[in-house]
Protein backbone atom coordinates (compact mmCIF):
# COMPACT_ATOMS: atom_id res chain seq x y z
CA UNK A 1 0.00 0.00 0.00
CA UNK A 2 1.42 3.29 -1.09
CA UNK A 3 1.93 5.55 2.21
CA UNK A 4 2.42 9.61 2.03
CA UNK A 5 3.69 11.02 5.12
CA UNK A 6 1.40 14.02 6.09
CA UNK A 7 2.26 16.15 9.21
CA UNK A 8 -0.33 18.08 8.55
CA UNK A 9 -3.12 19.45 6.05
CA UNK A 10 -5.84 21.66 5.61
CA UNK A 11 -9.12 20.48 3.79
CA UNK A 12 -9.85 23.34 1.21
CA UNK A 13 -13.75 23.36 0.85
CA UNK A 14 -14.79 21.86 -3.02
CA UNK A 15 -17.41 24.51 -2.84
CA UNK A 16 -14.47 27.69 -2.09
CA UNK A 17 -12.60 25.74 -4.78
CA UNK A 18 -15.14 26.02 -7.66
CA UNK A 19 -15.79 29.54 -6.14
CA UNK A 20 -11.84 30.64 -6.86
CA UNK A 21 -11.92 28.60 -9.98
CA UNK A 22 -14.57 31.26 -11.25
CA UNK A 23 -13.10 34.11 -9.75
CA UNK A 24 -9.68 32.98 -11.65
CA UNK A 25 -11.72 33.02 -14.89
CA UNK A 26 -12.99 36.39 -14.18
CA UNK A 27 -9.88 38.05 -13.25
CA UNK A 28 -7.48 37.09 -15.88
CA UNK A 29 -6.06 39.66 -18.66
CA UNK A 30 -9.28 38.56 -20.85
CA UNK A 31 -11.50 37.72 -18.35
CA UNK A 32 -14.48 34.99 -19.31
CA UNK A 33 -17.54 37.31 -19.71
CA UNK A 34 -21.23 37.24 -21.19
CA UNK A 35 -22.69 39.63 -23.93
CA UNK A 36 -24.60 41.95 -21.18
CA UNK A 37 -26.99 42.22 -23.03
CA UNK A 38 -28.49 38.96 -21.66
CA UNK A 39 -28.89 40.78 -18.78
CA UNK A 40 -30.14 44.33 -19.61
CA UNK A 41 -31.12 45.74 -23.00
CA UNK A 42 -29.49 49.14 -22.18
CA UNK A 43 -26.07 48.02 -22.73
CA UNK A 44 -25.26 46.30 -25.96
CA UNK A 45 -21.70 45.58 -27.01
CA UNK A 46 -20.59 45.82 -23.52
CA UNK A 47 -19.32 42.01 -21.56
CA UNK A 48 -19.66 41.60 -17.98
CA UNK A 49 -17.23 39.29 -16.51
CA UNK A 50 -18.85 36.15 -15.65
CA UNK A 51 -18.69 36.63 -11.32
CA UNK A 52 -20.58 39.96 -12.22
CA UNK A 53 -22.94 37.54 -14.27
CA UNK A 54 -23.59 35.57 -11.27
CA UNK A 55 -23.98 38.09 -9.03
CA UNK A 56 -27.03 39.36 -10.56
CA UNK A 57 -28.29 35.97 -11.43
CA UNK A 58 -28.64 35.35 -8.05
CA UNK A 59 -30.07 38.96 -7.11
CA UNK A 60 -34.07 38.19 -6.22
CA UNK A 61 -35.05 41.34 -8.56
CA UNK A 62 -33.48 40.00 -11.51
CA UNK A 63 -36.57 38.09 -13.54
CA UNK A 64 -36.47 34.69 -14.46
CA UNK A 65 -36.55 35.53 -18.49
CA UNK A 66 -33.55 36.98 -17.57
CA UNK A 67 -31.97 33.88 -16.01
CA UNK A 68 -33.25 31.46 -18.23
CA UNK A 69 -31.36 33.48 -21.53
CA UNK A 70 -28.05 33.52 -19.25
CA UNK A 71 -28.63 29.75 -18.73
CA UNK A 72 -29.39 29.03 -22.19
CA UNK A 73 -26.06 30.99 -23.72
CA UNK A 74 -24.18 29.17 -20.44
CA UNK A 75 -25.14 25.70 -21.39
CA UNK A 76 -24.97 26.52 -25.30
CA UNK A 77 -21.43 27.51 -24.76
CA UNK A 78 -20.74 24.24 -22.92
CA UNK A 79 -21.66 22.44 -25.55
CA UNK A 80 -20.24 24.17 -28.13
CA UNK A 81 -16.14 24.66 -26.37
CA UNK A 82 -16.50 22.69 -23.80
CA UNK A 83 -14.34 23.97 -20.17
CA UNK A 84 -13.93 25.89 -18.61
CA UNK A 85 -17.85 26.60 -19.15
CA UNK A 86 -18.88 23.22 -17.46
CA UNK A 87 -16.81 24.84 -14.45
CA UNK A 88 -19.01 28.15 -15.00
CA UNK A 89 -22.51 26.78 -15.03
CA UNK A 90 -21.81 24.62 -11.58
CA UNK A 91 -20.38 27.71 -10.51
CA UNK A 92 -23.27 29.76 -11.33
CA UNK A 93 -25.25 27.73 -8.84
CA UNK A 94 -23.03 27.96 -5.84
CA UNK A 95 -25.17 30.73 -4.22
CA UNK A 96 -28.11 28.65 -4.37
CA UNK A 97 -26.36 25.07 -3.42
CA UNK A 98 -24.70 27.01 -0.14
CA UNK A 99 -27.89 28.01 0.78
CA UNK A 100 -29.52 24.29 0.67
CA UNK A 101 -26.71 23.06 2.78
CA UNK A 102 -26.86 24.96 4.85
CA UNK A 103 -30.45 24.10 6.37
CA UNK A 104 -29.03 20.30 6.73
CA UNK A 105 -28.10 19.15 9.31
CA UNK A 106 -24.31 18.85 10.41
CA UNK A 107 -23.52 15.36 11.78
CA UNK A 108 -20.43 14.75 13.22
CA UNK A 109 -19.75 11.84 11.24
CA UNK A 110 -20.33 13.22 8.20
CA UNK A 111 -17.06 15.44 6.29
CA UNK A 112 -18.65 18.44 5.05
CA UNK A 113 -16.16 18.56 2.45
CA UNK A 114 -17.31 14.64 0.65
CA UNK A 115 -21.19 16.45 1.21
CA UNK A 116 -19.46 19.35 -0.81
CA UNK A 117 -17.92 17.07 -3.43
CA UNK A 118 -21.23 14.89 -3.63
CA UNK A 119 -23.23 17.86 -4.14
CA UNK A 120 -21.22 18.93 -7.25
CA UNK A 121 -20.70 15.70 -9.09
CA UNK A 122 -25.11 15.36 -8.68
CA UNK A 123 -24.74 19.13 -10.42
CA UNK A 124 -22.34 18.28 -12.77
CA UNK A 125 -24.35 15.34 -13.76
CA UNK A 126 -27.52 17.59 -14.16
CA UNK A 127 -25.97 19.98 -16.38
CA UNK A 128 -24.21 17.18 -18.77
CA UNK A 129 -27.82 15.42 -18.81
CA UNK A 130 -29.44 18.49 -20.20
CA UNK A 131 -31.12 18.16 -23.52
CA UNK A 132 -29.19 20.05 -26.35
CA UNK A 133 -31.80 20.26 -28.21
CA UNK A 134 -34.26 21.45 -25.96
CA UNK A 135 -34.06 25.37 -25.00
CA UNK A 136 -33.28 25.10 -21.29
CA UNK A 137 -35.62 26.47 -18.91
CA UNK A 138 -35.40 26.94 -15.09
CA UNK A 139 -31.98 25.29 -15.57
CA UNK A 140 -30.56 27.01 -12.70
CA UNK A 141 -33.62 25.04 -10.21
CA UNK A 142 -32.85 21.70 -11.98
CA UNK A 143 -29.54 21.89 -10.81
CA UNK A 144 -29.88 22.96 -7.39
CA UNK A 145 -32.67 20.39 -6.97
CA UNK A 146 -30.08 17.26 -8.11
CA UNK A 147 -27.43 19.07 -5.67
CA UNK A 148 -30.26 19.01 -2.80
CA UNK A 149 -31.09 15.58 -3.44
CA UNK A 150 -28.18 14.70 -3.37
CA UNK A 151 -27.34 16.45 0.00
CA UNK A 152 -30.64 14.88 1.29
CA UNK A 153 -29.16 10.86 -0.02
CA UNK A 154 -26.25 11.28 2.05
CA UNK A 155 -27.75 12.94 4.86
CA UNK A 156 -30.51 10.23 5.06
CA UNK A 157 -27.67 7.54 4.79
CA UNK A 158 -25.54 8.50 7.23
CA UNK A 159 -28.32 9.21 9.85
CA UNK A 160 -30.11 5.69 8.61
CA UNK A 161 -26.34 3.92 9.67
CA UNK A 162 -26.37 6.00 13.34
CA UNK A 163 -29.46 4.48 13.87
CA UNK A 164 -28.47 0.66 12.59
CA UNK A 165 -25.49 0.91 14.62
CA UNK A 166 -24.68 -1.24 17.52
CA UNK A 167 -24.95 0.36 21.14
CA UNK A 168 -23.00 -0.82 24.17
CA UNK A 169 -25.28 -2.23 27.03
CA UNK A 170 -23.33 -0.54 29.64
CA UNK A 171 -25.08 3.46 30.01
CA UNK A 172 -22.21 6.22 29.64
CA UNK A 173 -20.01 3.74 27.45
CA UNK A 174 -18.53 4.84 24.23
CA UNK A 175 -18.83 3.24 20.88
CA UNK A 176 -15.61 3.21 19.53
CA UNK A 177 -14.63 4.35 16.07
CA UNK A 178 -12.69 2.40 13.36
CA UNK A 179 -9.86 5.46 13.01
CA UNK A 180 -10.55 7.06 16.62
CA UNK A 181 -7.07 7.17 19.10
CA UNK A 182 -4.71 5.39 16.45
CA UNK A 183 -1.60 6.96 14.84
CA UNK A 184 -1.24 7.46 11.06
CA UNK A 185 1.20 4.37 11.34
CA UNK A 186 -1.51 2.20 13.18
CA UNK A 187 -4.16 3.00 10.92
CA UNK A 188 -2.00 1.59 8.25
CA UNK A 189 -1.29 -1.26 9.89
CA UNK A 190 -5.04 -2.01 10.31
CA UNK A 191 -5.69 -1.40 6.64
CA UNK A 192 -2.75 -3.86 5.97
CA UNK A 193 -4.09 -6.46 8.39
CA UNK A 194 -7.80 -6.22 7.01
CA UNK A 195 -6.20 -6.92 3.19
CA UNK A 196 -4.38 -9.64 4.59
CA UNK A 197 -7.28 -11.40 6.25
CA UNK A 198 -9.76 -10.61 3.20
CA UNK A 199 -11.70 -7.98 4.56
CA UNK A 200 -10.63 -5.25 2.15
CA UNK A 201 -9.00 -5.38 -1.27
CA UNK A 202 -6.08 -3.65 -1.56
CA UNK A 203 -8.35 -1.30 -3.76
CA UNK A 204 -10.23 -0.75 -1.10
CA UNK A 205 -7.77 -0.15 1.15
CA UNK A 206 -6.10 2.38 -1.15
CA UNK A 207 -9.19 4.56 -1.29
CA UNK A 208 -9.32 5.10 2.55
CA UNK A 209 -5.62 5.13 3.11
CA UNK A 210 -6.02 8.77 -0.21
CA UNK A 211 -9.03 10.15 1.56
CA UNK A 212 -8.18 9.44 5.39
CA UNK A 213 -4.80 9.51 5.84
CA UNK A 214 -2.70 11.06 2.71
CA UNK A 215 -4.70 14.20 2.42
CA UNK A 216 -5.75 13.56 -0.91
CA UNK A 217 -8.98 15.03 -2.82
CA UNK A 218 -12.08 12.67 -3.44
CA UNK A 219 -11.59 13.68 -6.97
CA UNK A 220 -7.60 12.75 -6.72
CA UNK A 221 -8.90 9.36 -5.37
CA UNK A 222 -11.69 8.76 -7.86
CA UNK A 223 -9.80 9.47 -11.14
CA UNK A 224 -6.39 7.32 -9.93
CA UNK A 225 -9.10 4.57 -9.36
CA UNK A 226 -11.01 5.47 -12.69
CA UNK A 227 -14.18 5.68 -11.12
CA UNK A 228 -16.55 8.43 -10.33
CA UNK A 229 -16.10 10.42 -7.13
CA UNK A 230 -19.97 8.92 -6.15
CA UNK A 231 -18.86 5.67 -7.02
CA UNK A 232 -16.13 6.10 -4.90
CA UNK A 233 -17.81 7.25 -1.58
CA UNK A 234 -20.16 4.12 -1.86
CA UNK A 235 -17.12 1.86 -2.16
CA UNK A 236 -15.46 3.59 1.00
CA UNK A 237 -18.64 3.42 2.89
CA UNK A 238 -18.94 -0.13 1.93
CA UNK A 239 -15.60 -0.80 2.67
CA UNK A 240 -15.37 1.18 5.68
CA UNK A 241 -18.73 -0.74 6.85
CA UNK A 242 -16.86 -4.00 6.84
CA UNK A 243 -13.80 -2.80 8.43
CA UNK A 244 -15.43 -1.39 11.50
CA UNK A 245 -17.79 -4.80 11.81
CA UNK A 246 -14.33 -6.67 11.73
CA UNK A 247 -12.52 -4.57 14.45
CA UNK A 248 -15.67 -5.31 16.31
CA UNK A 249 -16.35 -8.39 16.25
CA UNK A 250 -12.73 -9.37 16.89
CA UNK A 251 -12.57 -12.10 14.28
CA UNK A 252 -9.40 -11.08 12.36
Amino acid sequence: MRRTTVTSFTVVSPFDQLDAALLQLAAESRPLSLPSELMSESEPGVFWPVDLVRARMAHPSTPSVVRDRVWWEIVRRRLMFGEPWGTVGVAMALPSLRRALARLPRLAEMEHGELEQEVLAAVTEELVALDPYEKPVQVGLRLVRAGDRAAHRVVYAALRERRLRPQPLDEGSVVPQPWAGGSQAQVYAVLERAVGAGVLSSAEAELIAGTRLDGLSAQAVASAAGISVRAMFRRRAAAEHRLAKGLFSGDW
